[in-house]
């Protein structure tokens, strides 16, 4: 899977990182986990620590648009996320 970020910014006040993704790939639809884990190992953080909002998958053109954030840790998500 290859991840494209046109928009990656950096909240300190929340500990977070805001980002919009492209993400391709190819046969089937890659799922939430999945996607979350690349989006780990890309960030070097712990999966737990990463909230998606939004996915929309174009199957047809091979690809997930979607919106999350990346927080510093799990205990930063738990205190920014409701």
């Amino acid at each position: 899977m290859d991840i494209e970020f046109p928009r990656y910014e950096r909240n300190e006040a929340c500990r977070r990182i805001d980002l919009e993704f492209v993400a391709r790939f190819s046969g089937a639809i890659p799922s939430r986990d999945e996607v979350r884990a690349e989006l780990a190992l890309i960030s070097g953080v712990d999966p737990a620590a990463i909230a998606l909002d939004r996915l929309s998958p174009r199957a047809k053109k091979g690809e997930i648009r979607g919106k999350g954030r990346i927080y510093d840790d799990p205990a930063a998500m738990k205190a920014g996320e409701r």
